[in-house]
This record gives C-alpha cells, structure tokens and sequence, in this order.
C-alpha cells in the first residue's frame, strides 16, 4: 500500500469515527427523587405532561395519607412560608403516599397544578417509608412529577397532591401550596 493511499485509509476511517454517533437520539437522563439538578437546558418546548387520573373521580373527604418531601430545590414545600423555584431548570415534585383509608398503596398520584391534574409516576421505591412505619407494603410508595425547564409561566402558581385510592375510584387531596416560578 502506497503512503498517498494509506493516507487516504485513514482520513476515511477517521471521518467514520467522527460521524458514526451523527443521527442518534441521546438517551434520556435518569432522574432520582430529591431536589432537582439545576442545570440549565436549552430553550426549547417543554413536553407535555401526562394528564392525571383523578379529574372523573370522587373526592373524599379527609386528607391524604402522605408527604410532599421536594418541590425543586425546597425541602418540605408545604411547611415553607414561601416557596420559589426556577423556571429555567428541571424541578422535581415528589414525596411517599399511600391509600388513607386502608393504608395500602395508592392506585396513583395526580399532582394538581392550578386546577389540573397531571399524573405522576408512583410506586417508586421508598425503603425509608417502610421502615418508618414498619411496613413493608409501604416500600413502592414513592411517586415523582418531573417539570421540564420552561414546563411552567413565570409568575404565582398553586400546586396540591391527590393521592388516588387503591380501588382507583376516589381520591383524597392535600392542601395547596402557593409557589412562584422564577
């Protein structure tokens, strides 16, 4: 093989390298329950977020047997005077809820953002949750509403937490805490 030739081998082989990762989607960044990352994210449209089970659903009287622990970077949510959070990062919204009525798992969590439910993922693991109690039916209690960067307008919000009875046919709601998107 002449120099010229093996010159133009490797420029080929090179090109390869450099184009074979063209075209492929990056996979998604795997989030935890806790606050959230605050990196910043390009500005594009936010997706969509699922829409929640509970609009159709009776309501109970009584509050929810759970615990709203992150709402972004804010421990507690519920027990702070004022909450505020950035807009232009990714914000968690989770906690641990169970079924009130029979203290089992919950068929679901809706976390209502100013007057519509969004369904969020529930049956996280929550190892701390069933040991606290003792139970270990407790231990997929978690659940988790991740908001985009930009999901949210700046400007006053209220957020509240439906947790969804384990027959799936009523839910009991949380008070609401106000918060400001930054």
């Amino acid at each position: 093989m002449s120099i010229g030739s093996r010159s133009v081998c490797v420029i080929g082989v090179c090109v390869l390298l450099l184009t074979a990762g063209c075209g492929k989607k990056d996979e998604p960044a795997t989030s935890t329950p806790g606050p959230a990352s605050g990196a910043p994210a390009a500005a594009t449209a936010a997706p969509a977020l699922t829409p929640g089970a509970s609009s159709n659903l009776k309501k109970n009287d009584g509050a929810p047997f759970y615990n709203f622990d992150w709402m972004g970077k804010v421990s507690y949510p519920a027990a702070q005077k004022s909450v505020e959070i950035s807009g232009d990062v990714e914000n968690s919204v989770n906690g641990w809820a169970m079924d009130p009525s029979k203290k089992m798992p919950a068929s679901g969590v809706d976390v209502v953002i100013d007057g519509v439910p969004y369904a969020a993922k529930y049956g996280i693991g929550r190892i701390d949750v069933a040991k606290h109690f003792d139970k270990p039916e407790y231990l997929k209690s978690g659940y988790l509403l991740m908001l985009a960067p930009h999901q949210l307008t700046k400007g006053p919000h209220a957020l509240a937490i439906r947790v969804i009875a384990n027959d799936g046919k009523s839910y009991n709601e949380g008070p609401v805490v106000h918060f400001t998107v930054n």
